[in-house]
């Protein structure tokens, strides 16, 4: 009888553990382009018919998050991957903001490649059915059919952890390409490590668009298995042997290769740490992260990060509507991206070109605040104070080295993009529920300074520094039409401008 009352007792949490938030999530949704008659209205181009969405595959506000990738670029508007692309032409650690319509940047893609050796995406491209692709947060794998290759990755917040399983007994090559479409990426082979070190400078956009902007996204890639052969390309051109090649800026790829073998066995192990600060930064982050070939630990692990995060709310309803909800709550928690390393250290923002580390708070970036701050921001503040706090901090951080609070700071620098300034609604709607973990009192003083103080230097103006148009706002208490809203990425919109001002 006790045997019986046990079981009967076990079967809630048996019931309950065959379904988590995280099994409900797909990432898939908004891959595809809308149909939709209200989508094809509001179009100005292709961009607004697509989701925009990458599967992100990683941890929640994690600093590098991995997705196939159907789409070789960092272009504005394009996506790295999109649903009914035929063929996947490489594995991308990616910094994508999904759902949006700027770029991708500082990103690293890896192709597994059996037979000859082929590195322009549309020559190594390999077909996939999406009846082969298994997608939650946590993993991804998919058969590259005509490759006879099975790819896997998860990842950390930092790092990742590719397997690939070659099928067939053709020479095995690993391709390491830096996506700057610039033609300024870096890759130097180390073979007595089994190691690779790459970067990819970033630029801005918006603001500045095409600059610099002061930092890189750096990879410290290692390989269980030595290298059998390697060597390096640019262009069209391999050079068999080498150990290393720079981007001369000419927007010509470069990239490189190494050949493993795989006569005893079939699978090749990868991990990758990321950094936006320097390698030795990837290189500990992938240390404290990822010092093991575990897949299954990697995946288990971020499978509980991902029930953490999702599991704080919870819902009745059918399963297509908890699908619905656990995948837009999913989406929600892709940005703010975690910017330091494990250590603390991140790179200053806008023109502060020193090293910083943060006095015991993890700093954050790509605040796509006129996009969140009606929602997502104040979401976090509710399902995450502690992490909130530390959004607010990063906030006061970038306003202390740049010398104003910004208005929606990405790719970790000023930008004017869209209208109003909401770094102000959410930091008022944080202390309001009792947020305290940031400095107030700096908090409010760049607040005050946006709002009150029209900058009066040009060339910071220009910038991005400061609230577009408030001399005439401060004058009249709104914006007319007379002004043309100079230096704003989206010119003019006096009415809109007014109005969110006067919200913020």
């Amino acid at each position: 009888m006790k045997r019986l009352l046990l079981l009967v007792g076990l079967l809630p949490l048996v019931c309950f553990a065959q379904k988590t938030p995280v099994d409900y999530v797909n990432p898939l949704i908004g891959s595809a382009p809308s149909t939709t008659e209200s989508a094809r209205r509001h179009s100005e181009g292709a961009s607004e018919l697509r989701g925009q969405i990458a599967p992100a595959i990683g941890h929640p506000h994690g600093m590098t998050t991995w997705t196939p990738q159907t789409r070789a670029t960092e272009t504005k508007c394009i996506a790295p991957y999109y649903y009914n692309d035929p063929k996947i032409n490489g594995f991308r650690a990616t910094h994508w903001l999904n759902g949006s319509c700027v770029q991708d940047y500082g990103s690293l893609t890896l192709m597994p490649i059996s037979g000859k050796l082929r590195i322009a995406a549309a020559d190594r491209a390999a077909s996939y059915s999406h009846a082969q692709e298994v997608v939650s947060p946590s993993y991804y794998s998919v058969e590259l059919t005509d490759a006879h290759i099975k790819a896997e990755v998860s990842a950390t917040k930092r790092s990742g952890l590719l397997k690939f399983t070659f099928q067939d007994k053709a020479p095995a090559y690993l391709l390491i390409e830096p996506n700057s479409d610039e033609g300024e990426g870096y890759v130097e082979i180390v073979p007595d490590r089994n190691e690779l070190v790459v970067y990819n400078p970033v630029h801005r956009i918006y603001q500045g668009s095409g600059q610099s902007a002061g930092f890189s996204g750096y990879y410290v890639i290692q390989f269980e298995k030595p290298f059998k052969n390697f060597g390096t390309w640019e262009g069209n051109e391999i050079q068999p042997r080498s150990q290393k090649v720079k981007g001369a800026g000419n927007r010509v790829s470069v990239g490189a290769y190494v050949e493993i073998d795989i006569t005893t066995n079939p699978v090749v192990n990868v991990r990758v740490g990321s950094s936006f600060t320097d390698a030795a930064g990837a290189r500990t982050n992938l240390t404290s992260e990822l010092a093991h070939w575990d897949l299954d630990k990697v995946k288990a692990q971020a499978a509980e990060a991902w029930n953490k995060e999702l599991g704080r709310i919870a819902i009745k309803g059918s399963e297509q509507t908890k699908t619905l909800f656990y995948t837009a709550l999913y989406h929600t928690k892709h940005t703010p991206r975690l910017f330091s390393d494990v250590d603390g250290r991140y790179p200053g923002f806008a023109d502060d070109s020193e090293i910083h580390t943060t006095n015991g708070f993890d700093y954050y970036c790509d605040f796509s605040l006129w996009d969140t701050f009606r929602a997502g921001m104040p979401l976090h503040t509710l399902l995450e104070p502690q992490r909130s706090s530390h959004f607010m901090q990063s906030l006061v951080t970038k306003a202390e080295q740049g010398g104003w609070m910004p208005i929606f700071p990405c790719w970790n620098h000023f930008t004017a993009a869209m209208i109003g300034d909401h770094v102000a609604s959410a930091m008022a709607d944080a202390y309001a529920k009792g947020i305290r973990g940031f400095d107030v009192q700096k908090g409010y003083h760049y607040l005050h300074q946006n709002a009150f103080t029209p900058n009066a230097d040009p060339k910071s103006y220009e910038a991005g520094k400061g609230r577009r148009a408030l001399v005439s706002y401060l004058k009249y208490n709104y914006i007319p039409l007379e002004d043309s809203v100079w230096q704003a990425f989206h010119k003019r919109e006096q009415t809109s401008r007014t109005l969110e001002y006067a919200y913020d």
